[in-house]
């Protein structure tokens, strides 16, 4: 079996960001990345990040620079297609927008009015507000104020559908017609969309709709919907954290759904509560819900990976019963979606663990364990970021933590497909430094998988 080989050999500190894009260009040989000197505090507003590709003998061409850019999603810099060129965020004339460049001829050639958040292969990007995502503690960009601050789910903020090549653009999804869709909008405040991605037709969204509660705590609601902004659903709401798309229909999420604590926060009970009377009641759930685990850490039996079908009022059958038991960051492969690639937060003594998992045969893979470093960032440093963060989030979360889980030094494996399903990229920071690695699935693929008529069916109901 393949060890992972370390991609990028260059000097300073090597990430892409997020699980839900595909790295290396159709060609597979060359692998987009960020670059930068350090990484112990969160992005500065004045500080870039370089942009670029790095060749199968581990050299980084630099092709730009950019101050659009977290640790956990990076820039959102992917490949346009099958073509040559890339899209990735930026910050131009005080605006959150995208930028293409030319892998051959290493320039930037266009300049869009628009971020992007995914793009389908035939240049419709679709972007979201990243200045509100910062301020409500998302995966935002640190930089710009949310121009609707003071509005609780603005009309003007949403999910903005551009094109790479013809510029045309209309807003398809307001946050206003979202937190108004099957549910009272005056329920929660700081509404707002994450995690937007493209099903492998590209005719459909998954997004992430979250907003704050008077708790202190957060709802989610996984949501679709159709390209051209018709068709909305919600397929589940509770505590709901990473997907994708299993196949066109079908997406793969980790979370809770129906449990003590969301049938409180829909109460009228909970409406007419006080604050600090709500507070007090959920930390009670969360007592009587929650059971200690091995190694002191705690799990609640209600937390499964979850699969739903993107239709009205769907009923959740379960991913992997027994076999995964905790929340990671997957991506299913694009040549053979009965893989999925996913690892795992960091355990007790700090270790993540990368594996691979077939959904016909509901076999895991470990692939590796990587140890997180125990270095610290620096909360001076890092206060430029933080002030941008909206209060009640710091309240929430404190600022150390905030500092921590948004500096390079919080380094999920994060990992994702090559589009010919024979190696997968993640970054890691056990080496001391962060850099990114590749781990050839070739043979284990080839070994395991089954013929279309051995496979079973496995959904498991809740």
């Amino acid at each position: 079996m393949h060890k992972a080989t370390l991609l990028s050999k260059g000097e300073g500190n090597y990430f892409f960001g997020f699980h839900d894009l595909v790295a290396w260009n159709s060609a597979g040989d060359k692998l987009l990345a960020l670059r930068i000197s350090d990484m112990l505090t969160p992005p500065n507003p004045d500080v870039t990040c370089d942009i670029g590709f790095i060749e199968d003998n581990g050299r980084f061409h630099k092709l730009g620079e950019t101050y659009a850019y977290n640790y956990p999603q990076g820039a959102r810099q992917q490949w346009i297609g099958n073509t040559d060129l890339f899209i990735v965020n930026d910050k131009v004339d005080n605006s959150w927008r995208s930028k293409v460049y030319d892998s051959v001829t290493e320039q930037c050639t266009d300049i869009l009015d628009y971020p992007t958040h995914v793009i389908t292969d035939d240049g419709w990007a679709f972007g979201l507000d990243y200045a509100r995502l910062f301020r409500v503690g998302g995966y935002g960009y640190t930089g710009l104020p949310d121009a609707y601050a003071d509005d609780e789910a603005p009309s003007a903020s949403g999910i903005m559908k551009h094109h790479v090549f013809t510029h045309e653009h209309k807003m398809i999804l307001t946050v206003k017609e979202v937190a108004s869709f099957q549910m009272n909008p005056n329920l929660g405040r700081c509404h707002y969309f994450t995690h937007l991605l493209l099903n492998p037709a590209q005719d459909k969204l998954a997004f992430l709709h979250r907003y704050k509660l008077k708790d202190g705590g957060e709802t989610t609601r996984l949501m679709t919907v159709n390209v051209d902004g018709t068709g909305l659903r919600c397929l589940a709401s509770g505590f709901l954290s990473h997907f994708d798309w299993k196949d066109n229909e079908h997406v793969a999420i980790w979370g809770r759904i129906g449990s003590g604590v969301e049938r409180l926060r829909q109460s009228f009970l909970y409406k007419m509560m006080p604050t600090g009377l709500v507070s007090k009641g959920k930390k009670l759930l969360k007592k009587l819900l929650y059971r200690p685990q091995k190694g002191g850490a705690k799990v609640n039996p209600a937390f499964n990976w979850l699969l739903f079908k993107d239709t009205e009022n769907p009923q959740p059958s379960l991913l992997a019963k027994g076999v995964i038991e905790e929340d990671g960051h997957p991506m299913f492969c694009p040549a053979d979606r009965d893989w999925m690639i996913c690892d795992t937060y960091p355990d007790a003594n700090g270790i993540r663990t990368l594996f691979l998992f077939q959904y016909s045969t509901q076999q895991r893979f470990d692939l590796g364990r990587y140890k997180m470093i125990d270095q610290q960032p620096d909360i001076d440093k890092s206060m430029p970021f933080l002030k941008g963060v909206d209060k009640a989030v710091l309240k929430a979360f404190s600022p150390q933590q905030m500092a921590f889980t948004r500096s390079g030094l919080h380094c999920d494996l994060h990992p994702r497909w090559k589009k010919d399903g024979t190696m997968v990229a993640f970054d890691s920071i056990h080496e001391g430094s962060r850099k990114v690695y590749g781990f050839d699935v070739t043979d284990i693929i080839s070994t395991k998988a089954d013929t279309s008529h051995d496979r079973q069916k496995v959904h498991s109901r809740i």
